[in-house]
């Protein structure tokens, strides 16, 4: 990598004297033929004068010494001139390969794993772009290989914890600690599906970031759609004491979305804002049609999210609240499963809180032209 930085290097600075060279050449020649034509024009017009007799005598003489005194300044003026140009054009070409030195360097430590290297940003011309490009992108990586360890922490302790509750029962079983009764069964029974809900999100959750998931778009009425959506989860708000209000405005139109996908989005928020609700809360589920989108609302009346932790919100296993326990807070991916599908289907999702104050997840959906039932 230094041999070419080498090459671009003496590259510029042979091209800078290449062109100080035939500068020099081209003045050297036109000076000296103007010269010595203008000399000897002079000369033929003090011959006119009656003194061409000794003009004659002289002008030859005086025409050598004064090619030769313009050949020798010519000389050395054009030397000091190459020396004044490899001068300024070495100090140039090094300020120009040393930010390209500096960023190879930085690029190979990168490419070794070293994303916390950046470049210093020493201009604002195309060099400088190019150090903030390149400083962009091994932050991007860096922030990557953050979540990458993360994400991996992550499914450890969410695959450790529902195994080790497992292998404690079953040691129990076998050593007669704990009873065989239908209760304890259950609670085995209960953490087996809590790790088959995580292995099955972990899947949906690499096909929708890896765009291997199929979508099947229809025209989904959006009022038998959200009615239905309702109706699954009411019996699970009742026996929290928390309400459901579904509201759908007249002449909404139809969504363009696949009904499987959809339908996950929608229990994901309001499983989420029913964890969160405490009861005698409230959840609303809303949806009315503009500008040729479907906009569906879950709001609450929850605790809140607060503004540190909400542009963190929809990250894979990222829980507001660390304080909760990870059976009542979820895996922690419903959100990011729901953002990848909402924008796999052309739509957008945000949220907007307050802390102490709930949350709203706005879900936009493009319409369909199917007519509505």
């Amino acid at each position: 990598m230094s041999v070419n930085q080498i090459q671009i290097k003496w590259k510029l600075l042979a091209t800078f004297l290449f062109v100080i060279a035939v500068c020099v050449a081209v003045a050297s020649i036109v000076t000296r033929e103007i010269t010595i034509r203008v000399f000897n024009q002079h000369m033929l017009g003090m011959g006119q004068s009656g003194m061409s007799g000794m003009m004659s005598s002289v002008s030859g003489d005086v025409q050598q010494s004064l090619a030769a005194a313009l050949n020798e300044s010519l000389f050395w003026g054009g030397a000091a001139a190459v020396a004044a140009a490899l001068f300024l054009s070495f100090f140039i070409a090094r300020r120009i390969t040393s930010p390209i030195k500096n960023m190879a360097g930085v690029t190979e430590q990168v490419a070794r794993g070293d994303y916390s290297r950046r470049v210093n940003i020493a201009s604002g011309d195309e060099l400088g772009s190019l150090a903030e490009s390149l400083n962009s992108m091994a932050a991007s990586l860096e922030e990557s290989q953050r979540m990458r360890r993360d994400l991996m922490a992550n499914i450890a302790h969410e695959l450790r914890t529902p195994l080790t509750s497992i292998s404690g029962y079953m040691e129990g079983f076998s050593d007669g600690v704990i009873e065989a009764t239908p209760a304890a069964f259950e609670l085995v029974r209960g953490e087996a599906a809590r790790l088959s809900r995580l292995v099955d999100d972990l899947s949906r959750l690499s096909r929708a970031e890896s765009g291997q998931e199929l979508f099947h778009i229809t025209g989904l009425p959006a009022g038998q759609f959200i009615g239905r959506i309702g109706q699954k989860l009411a019996p699970q708000y009742g026996d929290k004491g928390v309400n459901l209000d579904i509201a759908v405005e007249p002449g909404t139109p139809p969504m363009a979305a696949d009904a499987d996908k959809m339908d996950q989005v929608l229990v994901n928020l309001l499983d989420n804002a029913l964890r969160y609700t405490e009861p005698g809360g409230r959840v609303s589920l809303t949806a009315s049609g503009e500008n040729g989108q479907v906009d569906i609302r879950v709001a609450d009346t929850g605790m809140g999210i607060s503004r540190e932790d909400l542009g963190h919100i929809f990250e894979r296993f990222y829980r507001a609240d660390k304080s909760r326990s990870r059976a009542k807070g979820g895996s922690g991916i419903g959100l990011t499963i729901a953002k990848r599908y909402v924008e796999a289907m052309g739509g957008d999702i945000s949220v907007v809180s307050k802390e102490g104050g709930g949350t709203t997840f706005n879900v936009k959906i493009p319409s369909s032209s199917a007519p509505s039932h």
